[in-house]
């Protein structure tokens, strides 16, 4: 008997409710809202059902054992966590911060060492608070002298970080520690206190409004936090997310506004007598643009969109200022080109004795410049070859050198040095994946409206490409987010046994920039499908994969994006996986800090953006005479960012309008339900969500795994 032959399926009963809302004068229908109560013991045994089902189908498929050893073996290498690594300039020279994970370690550590050589010393290890490996460390920040470190602790994948504050020399822990610091920024003040942002404290706001209202204080160590005094966000848009950036003598401090699609800044003078007494002055205003700053000194750069979609470096002096309380005019540094120099996920400019580097972008594929900060003139250029992702750019006041890290599809991130126009290698990991047998390439293709959208193509070296090839899509498409070249090891595992991936550069992210991110966002965000589904298509046309074996994967956007081509083409798959996604956009502002993104995607209290959100959201689209192709619905019941009643609710709906055999076409949901939104996830369970996607798309799509 085959593995699986004679195993019997049955979907979990779902009721269904006669609930009809009339919404700007539409009727709609949300039979299983009672799912959105997951605390309900009525809920959580419907998700005990739906488990067994997802666990029991998954476990009939072939190839979990080899994906596994796969997985362990691309993931457990020596690791500094990308985005984690910063540099601090002390009395007694360099010193590195960041958070490293060892082969054997199921959490990164936060960890110190003196020079490129020191011995690696760890401050906090969050092993050995969890025997589950379920605490994790969520964000830091160092000291400008690099002798205190404060840094976020949460567990289960919640984000709910408790901030703590570390001796570095000792390994002491000081002061009480102080909740509510999700997401917290952080900038030391001097060694007696600093700046951070945090939620409100318990009771002290409706329970509407305890996942908004970010703002930000003064904390002096040793006092009572319930006494910190709160220096901005005061009556300010309760969805904004404060930024903050300080300079080396602590003189001067800047307030980044974010609102997703755009931020304001502005900059007060510190009286080091009054820490807690700031009166801030607008810098930059903007409902449209995103503007990133940082100081050197009494200069503060700005990288900003503000008549520039591809981005431009602005500076301002701001030694009067301190002194009179007037903005300056801004001296351009660097004009806007072809490329792109703004990003949403890292700092991508650092400045370094006379000069300024900076991470520029071209086809979704990183360059690394270097200028002159008076003349504006170019110095040099690193030339990385094509496809390559500059990750994290990092220098400190006194220094005449940075260090950055770069990666690629099928290497893991590489840090260097870059020293007098030389670069010298610092940290290279080390794995059994050689990533000259594989390739990738960059194709053109054209979207329904004939805009012309890139997209990589990856797969290894040697393989047939035939419409017999496995394909993995994935897409994300929004909030001004790149895709660039990362190492993911399920990517490389999949080309590994012959499938291929592809990775469209959609409309709504920001490979091309302000305009591109503002293609396919609000009323436009119907674009972002049409370039995934166009992508579909140029495969299919190309005889790369067919419909018989085409898998599309989403998380997060990249869940919506996915759960929105599912309900408009269920013709063009074999399988899906969604994970962690919105699916429901008439209420998804009613949960978590969903509020957050209206600017991203539109608000359904009012009418127009209301139009906007109901002719794609997936779950109001799903029909009864419509056949639909597999699909694994994945999320998690600590998300505290996107709220699981998506996936519930749209697995209820597909399970019950199915027609066809579970067994053959299934439409699964599997809970997390010690895990979050993806962070803070231990190795071991980042390999078991990767295993379940992976033998879910081989076992659809006829990817064989030996």
């Amino acid at each position: 008997m085959s593995e699986g032959e004679g195993m019997v399926l049955e979907y979990p009963r779902t009721k269904r409710e006669n609930i009809v809302d009339e919404i700007h004068g539409r009727k709609i229908e949300d039979p299983y809202r009672w799912l959105e109560n997951s605390e309900s013991r009525e809920v959580m045994n419907w998700i005990d059902e739906q488990n067994n089902l997802s666990q029991t189908a998954l476990n009939s498929y072939r190839g979990k054992e080899s994906i596994t050893k796969d997985l362990h073996e691309m993931f457990r290498y020596d690791n500094i966590q990308d985005y984690s690594f910063k540099v601090v300039n002390t009395p007694r020279g360099i010193r590195f911060f960041y958070l490293f994970r060892k082969t054997d370690q199921a959490q990164p550590t936060l960890c110190y060492q003196d020079g490129e050589s020191g011995e690696r010393i760890v401050l906090f290890d969050p092993n050995k608070e969890s025997e589950e490996a379920l605490v994790a460390i969520d964000w830091y920040n160092v000291s400008h002298d690099g002798s205190l470190v404060a840094f976020g602790v949460s567990e289960g994948g919640t984000e709910q970080s408790v901030l703590h504050v570390m001796n570095v020399e000792k390994g002491e822990l000081l002061d009480e520690p102080i909740p509510k610091t999700k997401w917290c920024e952080l900038v030391w003040m001097d060694n007696i206190g600093f700046y951070y942002s945090r939620y409100p404290l318990p009771n002290t706001v409706s329970s509407e409004d305890e996942n908004y209202h970010h703002h930000v204080y003064y904390h002096k160590l040793r006092d009572d936090y319930h006494d910190d005094v709160k220096i901005f966000g005061e009556g300010r848009a309760k969805t904004e997310h404060p930024v903050l950036f300080i300079n080396a003598d602590s003189t001067l401090l800047a307030v980044c506004s974010a609102r997703f699609i755009s931020n304001d800044i502005h900059i007060a003078a510190i009286d080091p007598k009054k820490p807690g007494s700031l009166k801030f002055e607008p810098l930059i205003e903007s409902d449209s643009v995103s503007s990133i700053p940082d100081f050197d000194g009494d200069l503060l750069y700005v990288d900003t969109q503000l008549e520039a979609p591809n981005g431009k470096i602005i500076r301002y002096n701001l030694s009067e200022f301190k002194r009179d309380g007037k903005i300056p005019k801004p001296t351009t540094i660097i004009k806007e080109g072809e490329g792109v120099i703004f990003s949403q996920m890292t700092m991508p400019f650092v400045v370094f004795q006379d000069n300024i580097a900076v991470i520029e972008d071209k086809n979704a594929s990183s360059s690394l410049k270097v200028y002159d900060t008076d003349s504006g003139e170019l110095v040099d250029e690193v030339d990385f070859g094509t496809h390559v992702t500059l990750v994290q750019i990092a220098s400190a006041p006194g220094l005449d050198m940075f260090y950055y890290s770069r990666g690629s599809f099928f290497y893991p991130t590489t840090y260097y040095r870059y020293e007098q126009g030389k670069t010298y290698l610092i940290h290279k990991p080390n794995l059994p994946l050689n990533p000259d047998d594989y390739k990738s390439e960059l194709v053109w293709f054209e979207s329904k409206d004939g805009t012309k959208v890139s997209m990589f193509i990856l797969s290894k070296k040697g393989v047939k490409i035939s419409e017999k090839t496995p394909i993995f899509l994935t897409g994300y498409g929004g909030f001004g987010i790149s895709l660039t070249p990362t190492y993911l090891p399920a990517r490389s595992i999949w080309a590994k046994y012959g499938g291929v991936i592809a990775i469209p550069h959609l409309r709504g992210g920001g490979e091309y920039g302000l305009k591109w991110h503002q293609a396919g966002n609000r009323e436009n965000k119907q674009n972002v499908f049409d370039d995934f589904i166009a992508a579909a298509e140029w495969l299919i046309e190309n005889r790369i994969g067919s419909r018989n074996t085409l898998s599309i994967v989403g998380r997060s956007n990249g869940g919506l994006l996915v759960g929105a081509a599912l309900v408009q083409r269920p013709d063009l798959y074999k399988a899906v996986i969604c994970g962690v996604p919105l699916l429901d956009m008439i209420r998804y502002t009613n949960f978590q800090v969903a509020r957050t993104w209206s600017t991203e995607y539109g608000d359904p209290d009012v009418k127009e953006e209301f139009e906007w959100l109901y002719s794609y959201s997936p779950y109001h689209h799903v029909r009864e005479d419509v056949t639909y192709p597999a699909t694994l619905l994945d999320t998690a019941l600590g998300d505290t960012r996107v709220d699981p009643m998506h996936a519930f609710k749209m697995a209820a709906k597909l399970q019950n309008n199915s027609r066809q055999s579970i067994k053959e076409v299934p439409i699964l949901l599997h809970v997390q339900m010690q895990a979050g939104h993806g962070v803070g996830l231990s190795i071991e369970k980042i390999v078991e969500n990767n295993v379940r996607g992976l033998v879910f798309m081989a076992h659809h799509t006829g990817l064989v795994i030996e």
